[in-house]
């Protein structure tokens, strides 16, 4: 092979190839090659990393401009079999990719995926902060790297928002199954016989809700003990309040052909704490802010009313009796 040397273009000579490359040690068919704008690395006559025309870097392929455009300054892989990507690390630190797009603090480490072999977690980053962590033993956390009370003990996977006033968790389920109704949540135990399916906590991680099966019926629960209750009196005016309660029939708009019963929140003024929201409210942007009613806390008042038109009708019963004997 010609070598020529001067001032001008260094050292140049033939292009080569894969299997006799143009810059090789004592193995013929191991070296560099060129070609036309292109660097070849070869090993037995193979070509195993290529850096084309345009700069992208193939590790397994001569044409890594081939493929997506956002993908290939760096190529790896045959196409053929199982390929992959070692980061090989000291088991007493970190194995990191990171995406930049500025070369300070913040902008060098705005995105990142971080393995600690110390603990063995899989950390993510945006915005050069951690978001979401999963652990050694499989737990997963979004905005919090120790569960949502800090403690990860009784937590296998916990989402905390502490950033804005919004959903914390939305599940949506547009799958339309041959029109079977979708599912847009599954909540199961590792009972079938029962047990505790979903908690409803404070801030604190104090309970005051739940939602429980017995392996046939599921039962939906609230905080009753009476240790958490004080100026305990008798409800002793049920019927007038009943009285002004107005139930009545209707269709909601959205579902035309089906008539229920119920009540039109605004108007259940006996029993406050039932209603949510506020009547004809609307949000910044003039849409409607529905009022809600939780039917079950009529119940006590109900109980009440009831329990008082007995008692009311055992004493006309007394005296009915009384006026027969007579």
């Amino acid at each position: 092979m010609a070598l020529n040397i001067n001032g001008t273009t260094g050292i140049s000579g033939v292009d080569g190839s894969a299997s006799a490359p143009a810059l090789q040690g004592t193995d013929s068919n191991t070296g560099i090659n060129f070609a036309s704008d292109t660097v070849n690395i070869n090993t037995g006559g193979s070509t195993r990393v290529t850096v084309d025309s345009s700069g992208f870097l193939g590790v397994g392929t001569t044409s890594p401009s081939s493929f997506n455009a956002d993908g290939r300054n760096l190529v790896v892989g045959t196409g053929s079999g199982g390929q992959g990507l070692s980061i090989y690390s000291a088991n007493n630190n970190y194995g990191n990719i990171y995406f930049a797009d500025g070369t300070s603090d913040g902008s060098y480490n705005a995105g990142g995926i971080l393995y600690n072999h110390s603990s063995n977690f899989m950390r993510f980053d945006t915005a050069g902060a951690e978001r979401m962590r999963v652990t050694s033993a499989g737990k997963f956390y979004v905005g919090t790297v120790n569960g949502a009370y800090g403690n990860d003990a009784s937590q296998h996977a916990a989402i905390v928002n502490s950033t804005a006033v919004e959903y914390t968790l939305s599940l949506r389920n547009t799958v339309d199954a041959g029109g079977s109704d979708g599912r847009a949540l599954l909540v199961a135990c590792g009972k079938s016989t029962g047990g505790r399916l979903i908690f409803f906590e404070r801030a604190d991680g104090a309970t005051v809700g739940s939602i429980t099966h017995n392996g046939s019926a599921t039962a939906f629960n609230t905080s009753s003990d009476y240790r958490l209750k004080e100026n305990v009196t008798a409800i002793s005016d049920g019927i007038t309040r009943l009285k002004t309660l107005k139930p009545s029939r209707f269709n909601f708009k959205v579902d035309t052909d089906t008539t229920v019963d119920g009540f039109l929140a605004h108007e259940v003024t006996a029993v406050p704490e039932a209603v949510s929201g506020t009547k004809d409210e609307v949000d910044s942007d003039n849409k409607p802010i529905y009022q809600g009613i939780d039917q079950s806390k009529l119940v006590p008042l109900l109980t009440a009313a009831l329990q008082e038109a007995i008692a009311k009708i055992e004493v006309l019963e007394t005296k009915v009796a009384a006026l027969e004997a007579g």
